[in-house]
């Protein structure tokens, strides 16, 4: 494909595209210094600093959600530097004139806006603007269910003068099927769904009956408890064998977390550090070598309190687990079930932990009891282990506060709490401040205690919480912040901010843009999928195409075992949609069912071309400069250059603009 000649000319690209993408701060900023991409340890004394090996806390360490809210802030300057609206100047293009303006007092919807909006009266902080209708149409399309809303449903929505055509809206994603391949994916994330991994290899038939699980569960609305405790408790058979027998898809989750190069108290530990941060939102695999006291004293005030009793009394849960593989590779599965008797014993000296030993063994002790890590509670007589590990987990209230906070990341790019899945147990109540210098974790703490109550009290239902989200006026804020915007305002969610589209979304946004979709075949499934979205793994998939593969894995959709996916921009990615032929051969208007080549054949005219681009692309119309712009390029045609090659570079540069690639 040929540069266009139209990026300059029309798309506001501040500099190169690849230079803007690379200018994002690196995922793993953070408060902390790294040593070789390893995450160091911080204590406040020098002196008892420990080895960074014995500690196997995930992820970057950021305390207090600095590093992510000033990634979330530092991704809605570099689209701003692209949008001159985002910085105030002027309004977004195709926005409604009226809506757009430094308010007073944002009308409030729910107790959502109480809460947010209410939190900057307060602090004399002035909010962003309602976000324009063209706006919150791509935003809200993309969040509940991974892509861009169509031409067709862009032109009828901005010319719909109802008041309530939001909220209807909002009804018509919620019921559509792509909200339930939206929301599988994102319980896919969740539970780390890969057909291969380090460990926990689940084959191809054990991921897709887990894929299935999640989407049958969002499609039938199954509560968010109900799920918690089909995994944990599961039983049954992993995976197909290659045959027709029945798959017990929940049963994939212990299967996940299986460690085959240690002994089965690994397995146990994977398990509670699995349900820890899926169930709970707490990140207590650092205990499982040693205690927290000397190892996260400047990183969790509630994980210096845990010592590695504790947590194996959370793995003891699982101690009566078991887990026969049968058959061959590659079809062998896994029947799971439990045992009549067992503990977690003590005394292990391999494996992939520091030795189970130690002052245990010497007052005696040989084996560790269940006792869950939260409240001390222990299984009644004769109760299952993890039966009572399930009603335990969905009877705390960190139960939903940890899953309202996971959903609200997802909406808002950063949670009440950060990193989310990092919560201190210890800085949660206002009321109970912890000493200093630490200070209180949630950003907005009555809020967070308020969507978990509403969210248990609607019986965990996942499209109640993300009603009561999408229809507050907080999430339908502009990213476009008129005044002086002061990084302080930030925490207070005073503008949305906004986020590079997930690899997926990429893909779909291209797919729906130029009208190409081409089927995408997944192993194990008798037929193919047509989103990126609907694909059960990030990796091996989809298995008819190495070329979209690799395509998807330049926006770093990770692996979900060993490597993360991020939102980190660079120059692979902006010279994949410059260059890489899943982006140019749909743009050619010789190629049948292509955008370009429906304009082209119907002979439609220069302002028709430019608007059907600006809406199939960027989900709304051109500003009046962007039009007259586009325009002027059909009327002045340089040399070698036809109406064909005008309507292909036009889209070319739309693919390649900032706010393509950007949720705002």
């Amino acid at each position: 494909m040929r540069p266009s000649l139209y990026l300059g000319a029309v798309v506001a690209v501040s500099g190169v595209l690849a230079a803007a993408l690379i200018a994002q701060p690196p995922e793993n900023a953070g408060d902390a210094p790294t040593t070789a991409g390893a995450p160091a340890i911080l204590v406040t004394d020098e002196a008892a600093r420990p080895a960074v090996s014995d500690c196997a806390l995930q992820g970057p360490l950021d305390r207090d959600g600095k590093s992510a809210r000033e990634r979330a802030a530092a991704a809605t300057r570099l689209l701003a530097k692209s949008h001159p609206s985002l910085n105030g100047e002027g309004v977004l293009p195709g926005s409604d004139q009226g809506q757009v303006g430094v308010v007073t007092r944002t009308p409030r919807v729910n107790f959502i806006d109480d809460e947010i909006l209410g939190a900057m009266e307060k602090a004399g902080v002035t909010p962003a603007p309602l976000s324009s209708d063209a706006e919150f149409l791509r935003r809200v399309t993309l969040d509940l269910t991974g892509r861009i809303p169509d031409s067709t449903t862009v032109k009828t929505f901005l010319a719909d003068k109802s008041a309530d055509k939001r909220s209807k809206m909002i009804e018509q994603l919620l019921a559509s099927d792509a909200f339930a391949d939206r929301w599988a994916f994102f319980y896919d994330e969740l539970f780390r769904n890969t057909f291969n991994a380090d460990s926990g290899k689940l084959g191809f038939s054990g991921r897709n009956s887990l894929h299935a699980y999640f989407v049958d569960s969002v499609r039938s609305q199954k509560p968010w408890n109900v799920m918690a405790r089909e995994l944990i408790t599961a039983t049954g058979t992993s995976a197909d064998g290659g045959g027709t027998q029945k798959v017990d898809a929940p049963a994939n989750f212990p299967v996940r977390n299986i460690q085959t190069n240690g002994p089965a108290q690994d397995t146990y530990d994977n398990l509670a550090a699995a349900t820890g941060t899926a169930f709970l939102g707490v990140n207590i695999f650092c205990t499982s070598c040693h205690s927290g006291k000397g190892h996260t004293d400047s990183i969790d005030l509630w994980l210096t309190q845990q010592g590695r009793a504790d947590f194996w009394g959370m793995a003891a849960f699982y101690s009566r687990i078991q887990m026969r593989r049968q058959g061959t590779a590659p079809n062998y599965y896994f029947l799971v079930s439990d045992r009549a008797a067992g503990e977690y014993a003590l005394g292990t000296t391999t494996g992939n932990k520091t030795p189970r030993d130690g002052m245990y063994w010497a007052n005696g002790a040989t084996a560790v009891s269940p006792k869950f890590i939260l409240t001390d509670e222990v299984p009644a007589r004769n109760e299952s282990y993890r039966s009572a590990l399930a009603r335990m987990i969905t009877a705390s209230s960190q139960f939903s506060r940890a899953h309202v906070n996971y959903i609200w990341k997802e909406m808002f790019n950063l949670g009440i709490v950060e990193p989310a899945d990092g919560f201190d147990l210890l800085r949660q109540d206002p009321e109970n401040p912890p000493p200093s210098p630490w200070t209180i974790q949630p950003t907005h703490p009555r809020l967070l205690t308020r969507l978990a109550d509403s969210y248990a009290g609607s019986g965990y239902n996942l499209r109640h919480l993300l009603r009561l989200i999408t229809q507050s006026r907080s999430y339908q804020l502009s990213s476009s912040y008129p005044g002086e915007w002061k990084e302080t305002y930030t925490p207070l969610f005073a503008r949305h901010f906004v986020r590079r589209l997930r690899a997926e979304e990429v893909y779909d946004a291209l797919s729906k843009a130029t009208g190409v979709q081409p089927s995408l075949s997944v192993n194990g499934y008798s037929s193919p999928v047509l989103w990126a979205g609907q694909l059960p793994d990030v990796v091996a998939e989809p298995s008819n195409s190495r070329a979209i593969r690799l395509f998807l894995d330049a926006f770093i959709r990770g692996d979900r075992d060993t490597n993360k996916r991020s939102s980190e921009g660079t120059i692979l990615q902006a010279l994949s949609l410059m260059n890489d032929r899943t982006v140019t051969d749909r743009i050619k208007s010789a190629t049948r069912g292509t955008l370009t080549n429906q304009l082209v054949t119907a002979k439609a005219t220069p302002e028709e071309t430019v608007n059907a681009l600006y809406l199939g692309t960027l989900s709304r119309p051109p500003s009046a400069s962007e039009l007259a712009a586009g325009v002027a390029l059909f009327q002045n045609l340089k040399q070698g250059q036809t109406a064909a090659t005008v309507t292909e570079d036009l889209q070319f540069a739309l693919l390649n603009k900032l706010d393509f690639i950007f949720n705002y």
